[in-house]
């Protein structure tokens, strides 16, 4: 596993320890005689930079949440009131400025968990079955077995934070760090419902830090697990449960909230200047809001940046979102 390289300069993952490219001098382009071996073991002797990645998130520590069918066939599940908090993907952060970089690779582009750049994660609380009937003392297909008859145990997201994205990591056959990072409820374009494999599965869960707007904002998952066939359709004979589960952003919001004053009849709407990658929005409505981008020039003194608009005769509302 490799140690991830810690630099001063803020949002750089990127060795600062390698070669330097010598010049040439301008003889060795032009004279005939110079071997074209040497040439060539000249070229492939220079160190190219870099890049260093963070290790994958792991899921110490973990919260492990017992599902159980009882005798009746009533599914019950282990809830928790503990709100977990989620990590900014490391290298994020700039504790200079107070601000977070959310364009940082943290994680190698071409592992599964790179899905995690750009977020704040959690892989803390986890399905369970704490059965004894299992080769691995925790398949709930094997410890409810005989009630089963072959059929699923299906967890459909219904409600919850849209924010909050998912992967199923499928631990039992690749350990961890593991992979695929399969996307479940809902997350990039999939299906609500997913079919547990009946093992301790800690899934990754994510929100784009993008959408971290106010200090510890809370996101939640409400989760209705059943019976059903292998296309996911409830069984009749059996109870369902419904389990929630919460996380917390960081202390320092991604976002911050625009700061609004009137001044000389007009509204003048102001955030810090040492985030630089943020566009101002504006809505007319909160129930459904449609979000359009402010097209009036902004300027930037004394450490904020600002934005003067002429007063509507509608109510306004305004937002701030980060930018690529």
């Amino acid at each position: 596993m490799r140690v991830p390289l810690r630099l001063n300069g803020p949002h750089r993952l990127f060795a600062d320890n390698q070669s330097s490219m010598k010049t040439l001098p301008s003889w060795a382009a032009t004279r005939s005689r110079l071997p074209t071996l040497v040439l060539m073991l000249m070229v492939t002797g220079l160190k190219l930079p870099a890049q260093t990645y963070f290790p994958p998130p792991d899921w110490d520590p973990m919260l492990m949440l017992n599902v159980s069918l009882s005798p009746g066939g009533q599914l019950s599940v282990q809830s928790t009131q503990e709100i977990m908090l989620l990590t900014p993907a490391p290298g994020t952060y700039n504790a200079t400025n107070h601000t977070y970089d959310v364009s940082v690779l943290s994680f190698d582009p071409t592992k599964p968990w790179s899905v995690l750049n750009g977020t704040a994660y959690s892989r803390v609380l986890g399905w369970y079955d704490q059965g004894t009937t299992g080769a691995n003392g925790d398949n709930f297909y094997d410890t409810y077995a005989a009630q089963l008859n072959g059929l699923s145990l299906w967890i459909d997201k219904v409600g919850g934070s849209p924010e909050v994205q998912t992967y199923f990591i499928n631990e039992d056959v690749t350990g961890d760090p593991g992979g695929p990072y399969t996307p479940i409820f809902g997350t990039a374009g999939s299906g609500t419902k997913w079919r547990w494999d009946g093992f301790m599965d800690h899934n990754a869960n994510g929100v784009p830090l993008k959408n971290i707007t106010m200090s510890k904002q809370i996101f939640t998952a409400i989760y209705h697990l059943y019976i059903g066939d292998t296309n996911g359709n409830p069984v009749t004979g059996y109870g369902d449960a419904t389990t929630t589960w919460r996380w917390r952003g960081p202390a320092i919001s991604v976002v911050p909230a625009p700061s609004l004053t009137l001044v000389g009849g007009q509204l003048v709407v102001s955030w810090s200047a040492t985030i630089t990658n943020l566009a101002l929005l504006s809505a007319t409505s909160l129930a459904t809001p449609s979000w359009a981008t402010v097209t009036n020039a902004s300027i930037t003194q004394n450490g904020r940046t600002t934005v003067t608009l002429p007063l509507g005769p509608e109510a306004e509302f305004f937002r701030l979102q980060v930018t690529p």
